[in-house]
């Protein structure tokens, strides 16, 4: 367990870090700029407006929310709701998040009302994109041996920033996934059949707005590769942009990330370049898809050199942090 528990922090800083480059590209302009990602590589600053001041390998805010949640997990062993505020507002004004492009419109609602004193839930029920799917990984690891516990700590940790009905979801989705991968013993089918039951209590629990249902679309996203599968992984992506798209809309990114992940059976190598190589919110979709896949095929299908690289770039530690996640 340990080996999956630090394949899912690794391969999801490694999605990040290998999908911002190529954040909000289409996979046209992927090819034309970089060909197919295959290795961290340096962004294109003529045309990655969003970080284009990053070096190869470097994480993004991902990544750093997601620790954020980690320590916190770690420090009062379950989800603090109070703690993860104080954090996140500790966070937003020491990296100067606010004057920052790379959050998206939920997070930086969420963080103002923070920094203002205000009560950031109501504004946070219109919000509908991927950032509390994309910090979610730690709960997944926390309460592996409990999938309902592990549901339930995932909306607690969406609703103050991503309230609406499809964010919750892909939260407690992407949660369960990990969660499920940790444990073991289930195929790439059963995976994603937990994690579309996940969607649909965060979808009973977040606020309503008018959307499409996250569970429907990982269930669609599923058929267009069972579908697809023998005309290959580029077809499948292609596939799978046109139908689902994958943008930071939590009903984009969650679903993308599945259908990558369910196309290269778990392979968290593959998973991950496949994610980035959809373009769009690459860097989101890669950290979903790496810690869903690392979380069920462990470190070792993920490269040394990946791995050493993500840990040295962002001075961060996963196998410590996994352990102390995994401890009760």
């Amino acid at each position: 367990m340990l080996d999956r528990a630090y394949g899912c922090l690794a391969g999801a800083a490694i999605g990040d870090a290998m999908g911002m480059p190529a954040s909000f590209f289409t996979r046209k302009k992927i090819k034309e700029t970089y060909d197919y990602i295959q290795d961290f590589l340096e962004p294109e600053k003529s045309e990655q407006i969003y970080h284009g001041n990053l070096e190869a390998g470097d994480i993004t805010d991902d990544t750093q929310e997601s620790m954020i949640i980690a320590n916190i997990l770690i420090e009062h062993g379950k989800f603090q709701e109070e703690a993860f505020q104080l954090a996140m507002k500790n966070w937003a004004i020491e990296q100067k998040m606010l004057e920052s492009t790379v959050i998206g419109p939920s997070t930086r609602r969420f963080l103002t009302a923070l920094i203002e004193g205000a009560d950031p839930k109501e504004g946070a029920k219109t919000g509908d994109t991927n950032g509390s799917a994309m910090r979610v990984a730690p709960i997944g690891i926390k309460y592996w041996y409990d999938l309902d516990l592990c549901i339930k700590a995932a909306a607690k940790s969406s609703l103050p920033s991503h309230g609406s009905a499809p964010a919750v979801a892909g939260a407690c989705a992407v949660a369960a996934a990990c969660a499920a991968g940790i444990k073991g013993g289930y195929s790439t089918g059963q995976i994603m059949e937990k994690a579309i039951h996940a969607a649909q209590y965060g979808e009973e629990i977040g606020f309503e707005i008018t959307a499409p249902r996250v569970s429907k679309r990982i269930a669609l996203a599923k058929r267009i590769v069972d579908e697809n599968r023998e005309k290959g992984m580029q077809r499948i992506l292609d596939e799978l942009v046109d139908l689902l798209g994958a943008g930071m809309k939590a009903y984009e990114s969650i679903p993308l990330s599945f259908g990558a992940f369910y196309a290269a059976e778990g392979n968290a190598r593959e998973g991950i370049l496949a994610a980035v190589n959809a373009g769009d919110d690459a860097d989101t979709n890669g950290s979903i898809c790496g810690a869903i896949c690392g979380a069920y095929s462990g470190r070792k299908s993920l490269p040394e050199e990946w791995i050493q690289r993500v840990e040295r770039k962002s001075n961060l530690n996963f196998h410590e942090m996994a352990s102390m996640l995994l401890e009760k």
